[in-house]
């Protein structure tokens, strides 16, 4: 009976850990005397999280700060290939080397309804269209290296013949969107529009909008996107079988920390008013007053008084009755004032 238990134990304690959902990670709620790496590192430990199954790149987009793990090693980049994909098409617009109403033969569309299909709900005929329109893949990915800082020695092979990118990439195609914001307003909304409530928009607060391009294949969750706090981040994330739940707690958190360590806003000094242009200031020398001194007083003697002489009352007029004025006429109905 002993012998059967124990394995009936270890089937049910086995099924329970499979079942079960992991604990939620819990945000630190002070990060005074935190760094990122401190709270990165718990947060990998808690999360299971190694170089084969994660990597993080994020950038303050103010004060410079960044943070990034496992940022050069190639991962399956499911649909966030679609963000350098859409910037380089854009470029060829903004180059006037394409029109928005240009049809795509491979995507079956005009580029510009390819641009909403593929970014707000990440089709993936459509985008693949795209792709196979710039060439060959090889020259494909060649192209989008135009976004990229990293140099060939750095870039793994399996960039060039599959569908791999590293956080870092996603990172340099977010700066030059995000810096080139005026010129990309079309694509940012459309960023701004896809897929509510999931990935990063699952952990950033509601009031801070998320442009964001997520992606999912074989157990890759991934999201890059730009988060606009009042000192707006960069983060791109990329998983293998941990779960969507990995990349809404990052973004969770790299919020969390991001709002902590925002600087408040020093109040605008009062600066002087300044003249309008063709005022003419004088300057008036103070002369000093020379003092005078009082006259004399003088003594007058007063004048005797004598007493008014009343006039007689004139005598009183004959009262005169006007005569009253006769009523004017009128032809006018009575209700007219």
């Amino acid at each position: 009976m002993k012998r059967l238990l124990v394995p009936i134990i270890a089937l049910f304690l086995l099924l329970t850990t499979l079942i079960l959902p992991a604990a939620a990670y819990e945000i630190p709620e002070d990060f005074s005397d935190l760094t990122l790496e401190d709270v990165m590192a718990d947060f990998m430990a808690d999360w299971g999280l190694n170089s084969e199954n994660f990597a993080v790149s994020y950038y303050n987009t103010v004060t410079g700060e960044s943070y990034a793990f496992n940022d050069t090693h190639m991962m399956v980049a499911a649909s966030t290939f679609k963000l350098p994909l859409n910037l380089y098409y854009y470029d060829l617009e903004h180059a006037g080397e394409l029109d928005p109403d240009a049809y795509i033969e491979g995507a079956g569309t005009t580029l510009s309804n390819a641009h909403y299909q593929s970014l707000v709900y990440s089709n993936n005929e459509v985008s693949i269209g795209l792709l196979y329109n710039l060439g060959d893949f090889r020259t494909y990915k060649n192209l989008m290296r135009k976004y990229f800082t990293m140099t060939d020695e750095e870039i793994e092979y399996i960039y060039f013949v599959d569908n791999y990118y590293c956080t870092r990439m996603m990172l340099d195609a977010l700066t030059y969107l995000y810096d080139n914001s005026a010129d990309f307003e079309e694509m940012l909304g459309y960023m701004k529009e896809a897929q509510p409530g999931e990935y990063f928009k699952a952990g950033v607060p509601e009031e801070y909008e998320v442009a964001h391009k997520y992606g999912w294949y074989e157990g890759a969750v991934n999201d890059v996107g730009i988060i606009y706090t009042p000192e707006p981040f960069l983060l791109a994330v990329y998983t293998q079988d941990v779960g969507a739940d990995v990349v809404a707690d990052a973004a969770s958190l790299f919020t969390a920390y991001n709002l902590a360590n925002t600087q408040p806003e020093e109040p605008e000094e009062p600066t002087e008013s300044e003249d309008p242009e063709g005022t003419i200031h004088l300057e008036i020398e103070e002369v000093p007053l020379e003092e005078i001194p009082a006259p004399e007083e003088i003594v007058t003697e007063p004048e005797p008084e004598t007493p008014p002489v009343e006039e007689p009352a004139p005598a009183p007029e004959e009262a005169t009755v006007p005569e009253e004025a006769a009523a004017p006429s009128s032809t006018l109905p009575w209700w007219i004032p």
